[in-house]
């Protein structure tokens, strides 16, 4: 991870989109100067360093929406309303090339030419009710969906979306709006499950064993492979890892493994000896 973040220090360059849906424009900007390529502990790249660069170019990115492309998922991943909290980060594994995707929608303006705010967060009247609404989401989390439920409707979403075939033997092909309302799952949540498995079946999740578990099973699997992907390079060469993270690495991938191999990323198996039941 950190020969990466020299590359990216060295030689990071932004693609972005501005303007709004009637009319945007692209523009690749190289090299972004290092003052303004900064990490969170995780080794995500923050988000507002970047903004402040190139606002410092004369791009007119206040209060604009914005969003980062995700090569992972395919889609548009939104952050927020400019100013951005500070913490908005992108994860490094979204970096492709070095170079990142940045969408901003520029404010909207009413009758007047003044700015109408979109969604941000700057009204300390909103607080309480925002703060209701993520009690509420945190409270609908308890009744999670199975993986394998989430699978199946992941698969019917993205088959409708590619097309179906349909009695007049033509190709029937739904927007991935449109076909999450037949699916009966927010896209918004579609995005994220199809997030969530892509990246289990690159950190080596046993779908078969786990379907039945519900999601969260695997969104902290996912979880805890990213923060342990940092140290990958340094197994890979051999060199010594902090214990804490050699106790994860020997660990099952998740409490509900039935032996420490069942789930398990390439980088961890040689640490996994015996197959230990529980």
């Amino acid at each position: 991870m950190a020969n990466e973040e020299i590359n990216l220090n060295e030689s990071l360059s932004v693609l972005i989109k501005f303007g709004n849906p009637q009319n945007f424009n692209t523009e690749l900007i190289p090299c972004v100067p290092q003052s303004n390529i900064q990490y969170n502990s995780a080794s995500d790249l923050l988000l507002c360093p970047v903004l402040t660069y190139l606002k410092s170019l004369g791009y007119d990115l206040e209060h604009s929406m914005m969003w980062y492309y995700s090569p992972t998922s395919d889609s548009n991943i939104y952050c927020g309303n400019d100013p951005l909290p500070l913490f908005t980060s992108i994860p490094s594994y979204e970096i492709e090339n070095n170079t990142i995707t940045i969408i901003c929608r520029e404010a909207i303006r009413n009758s007047f030419g003044t700015i109408a705010t979109v969604g941000n967060n700057s009204n300390p009247k909103l607080k309480p009710q925002q703060e209701a609404i993520t009690k509420s989401h945190a409270a609908r989390r308890t009744k999670e969906r199975k993986i394998g439920f989430i699978i199946e409707r992941v698969s019917t979403w993205r088959k409708l979306y590619a097309g179906t075939q349909g009695e007049n033997g033509l190709l029937n092909k739904l927007a991935l709006d449109k076909a999450a309302d037949q699916v009966g799952i927010s896209k918004k949540s579609l995005d994220d499950y199809l997030l969530q498995i892509r990246f289990g079946k690159k950190f080596g999740f046993n779908f078969q064993e786990h379907k039945d578990d519900k999601v969260g099973v695997l969104r902290a699997y996912v979880k805890k492979c990213k923060n342990l992907q940092v140290y990958a390079a340094q197994i890979e060469a051999g060199e010594d890892v902090p214990k804490e993270v050699l106790m994860r690495l020997q660990e099952p991938g998740t409490p509900a493994c039935k032996h420490n191999r069942c789930c398990a990323p390439g980088f961890s198996l040689k640490f996994k000896g015996g197959e230990i039941q529980y």
